[in-house]
């Protein structure tokens, strides 16, 4: 209970900050693909290696955009090598080094494109009640951002030298707390053959000294999907995605927050046991 109150409070802060200042509220439509590969390393050991891309249709802050094609503009990529520690039943500690190349063209009058680099600490709980899986999420970030440079909107943004260089100003923090529950339809376990009901909200909040109020509440991310878990230890979830990002645009005379409002189609493929699959194993209940 003091856990939960604790939340609700931070959570609470942070929406009344959001709130305080002008909020503008912008729009745009969201592709949003990943891939992630699984394993375990040992008896206690694990690894997870996340690819990600990520697509969006111009935001509403621009004039004449085209609002509504999701494959317009780069919007972000991430590479992310997972290595953990199953800690007991259930329960898992991992770290990961990552790199996120990202793209502001899409609501920006400005274009531009710079790396970003992350240190990602993750402790994860997964328990069952009944049929249902219900995940715990906590990730702490240490983000390091690049020199922003002009974009073409374009992967050949990612070999400006520029781009890869420090910039003190964008080191920042981040916590994330996500809550999943996924729940089989047509069995009992995530087995060959089932397609099961995906659902999470994911809140973030940013910190550190470079982090204006008006972005604390970095964002919120929410997904309703379907997955199916097709081919041995190989599943692929779609569903649709909810974004809200706040970014921080206040002047010397007025405080203001651009809310960006992303909606779109979130896909997965996950291959869940890399060893069993080669050797043509399968396992009737892998680890989510």
């Amino acid at each position: 209970m003091l856990k939960k109150g604790i939340l609700a409070l931070l959570l609470s802060v942070l929406f009344a900050s959001s709130y305080a200042q002008t909020r503008n509220n912008y729009y745009s439509t969201l592709w949003w693909n990943e891939v992630n590969f699984k394993g375990d390393i040992g008896k206690k050991g694990f690894y997870q290696v996340d690819f990600q891309y990520r697509t969006t249709s111009d935001a509403t802050n621009k004039a004449n955009g085209a609002y509504h094609d999701p494959f317009k503009n780069m919007m972000q990529m991430q590479f992310r090598p997972f290595f953990g520690y199953y800690i007991g039943e259930g329960l898992k500690l991992s770290i990961a080094p990552g790199i996120a190349p990202t793209w502001n063209n899409w609501r920006s009058s400005s274009p531009n494109f710079q790396m970003e680099y992350r240190l990602t600490v993750q402790l994860q709980s997964d328990k069952k009640y009944g049929r249902v899986i219900l995940t715990h999420r906590s990730r702490f970030e240490y983000r390091m951002g690049g020199t922003a440079v002009d974009s073409k909107n374009s992967a050949a943004d990612m070999f400006n030298e520029k781009a890869w260089s420090y910039d003190v100003s964008k080191e920042r923090y981040r916590f994330r707390y996500m809550l999943r529950a996924i729940i089989p339809l047509n069995n009992k376990t995530i087995e060959q053959g089932t397609f099961y009901v995906n659902v999470y909200d994911e809140v973030f909040a940013a910190f550190g000294s470079n982090v204006p109020s008006g972005a604390m509440l970095d964002q919120n991310r929410f997904n309703l999907g379907l997955g199916y878990r097709f081919a041995k230890d190989i599943r692929v979830e779609a569903g649709y995605f909810m974004q809200l990002q706040m970014v921080d645009a206040s002047t010397s005379t007025s405080s203001v927050t651009n809310a960006f409002h992303n909606n779109g189609v979130q896909v997965f493929l996950i291959f869940n046991n890399m060893k069993k699959l080669f050797k043509g194993e399968s396992d009737p209940t892998p680890k989510q």
